[in-house]
């Protein structure tokens, strides 16, 4: 059954996002997220849009480089592709998108917390944290869509493989669940960063306000 998204604000009143601390200083500069396919097309490097990424890689954008996470934990064999999807769909879709992690004030999700314990999608990380309604509020021209699951660390469970296809991310009036089965919280595009938002070294905080601070 669809959720409305006031049910969700009350469940999830804020939002988690990892990204490298080398891209901090982009991020304050333009106070927007961009997508992974954003800054491929920005930085020339058409091959990346549909190949999985093994480990973080860095990309040259308007002289700068920036790192886009890995997705190692992104395992075809695990996978059950739907409407003939195969895995460069799957990557183009993942790239197109900024991704969150819903939670409260004492940290995201417990697929948050597992996504930020692994090693394996990005070195140097850091957490950014954001009230969701005034993620929402800033960026209200665009259409949140929903996922069940960490999308990018597919699972195999009792020989059962995940399922990923156009359906995988979805707006709220389509979601098949309630507000508590929300894994992640998406945008294409990018997001417009609100003032509020805040950084810190771990998805516990503690937490700073990432504008008006010293890039680190």
């Amino acid at each position: 059954m669809p959720f409305d998204i006031k049910t969700f604000l009350s469940l999830r009143p804020f939002s988690y996002h990892l990204t490298s601390v080398e891209n901090l200083p982009t991020i304050r500069a333009v106070r927007r997220l961009e997508s992974t396919a954003t800054l491929i097309v920005r930085a020339g490097r058409p091959e990346l849009s549909r190949q999985r990424r093994p480990r973080r890689v860095r990309v040259r954008v308007n002289g700068v480089d920036l790192w886009l996470q890995g997705q190692g934990p992104l395992q075809e064999g695990n996978i059950l592709f739907h409407e003939g999807w195969e895995l460069e769909d799957l990557v183009e879709r993942l790239n197109s998108l900024v991704f969150f992690w819903p939670g409260t004030a004492a940290g995201p999700n417990d697929y948050g917390k597992r996504h930020f314990e692994s090693a394996s999608w990005c070195d140097n990380p850091v957490v950014l944290r954001v009230g969701t309604a005034s993620l929402l509020e800033e960026n209200a021209d665009l259409t949140p869509l929903f996922c069940r699951f960490n999308s990018g660390s597919p699972r195999c469970v009792n020989g059962r493989r995940s399922p990923r296809g156009p359906d995988t991310f979805v707006c709220s009036d389509r979601f098949d669940g309630s507000s508590s089965n929300v894994a992640e919280l998406t945008f294409p595009g990018g997001v417009d960063l609100p003032d509020c938002i805040e950084r810190g070294d771990a998805a516990e905080g503690p937490w700073q306000r990432l504008f008006g601070t010293p890039a680190q």
